[in-house]
């Protein structure tokens, strides 16, 4: 989880970073030209932030399960296997199906 912590700062800084740049630009009275320039930055910082938060909740489950199946192991539990790919396709696919019918 640690490993991805810069990957996802640095993905997420952009799209404020970007913002600002447009609103300094608005403030200082800049050509509409930089203004729309700006703006695209901003676009792409915002779906840049969407492309973040998804790599980091999908590194988040996947350290989740990774700690659930050290528990299991460590407490000696035989019939729930996680390395079996069966197993842990029906955790991930079971953990998203609460959202999967909010969202409908």
């Amino acid at each position: 989880m640690l490993s991805t912590i810069a990957t996802c700062l640095a993905i997420d800084a952009y799209g404020p970073i970007s913002d600002n740049a447009g609103g300094i630009a608005e403030m200082a009275g800049m050509s509409h030209r930089i203004r729309e320039r700006t703006d695209a930055l901003d676009a792409a910082g915002n779906t840049t932030a969407a492309i973040g938060k998804g790599f980091a909740i999908g590194s988040a489950a996947l350290v989740s399960l990774a700690l659930f199946g050290a528990f299991v192991s460590r407490v000696a539990i035989s019939t729930v296997d996680v390395l079996t790919p069966k197993v842990f396709i029906g955790l991930i696919v079971g953990a998203m199906l609460p959202y999967w019918f909010s969202a409908m």
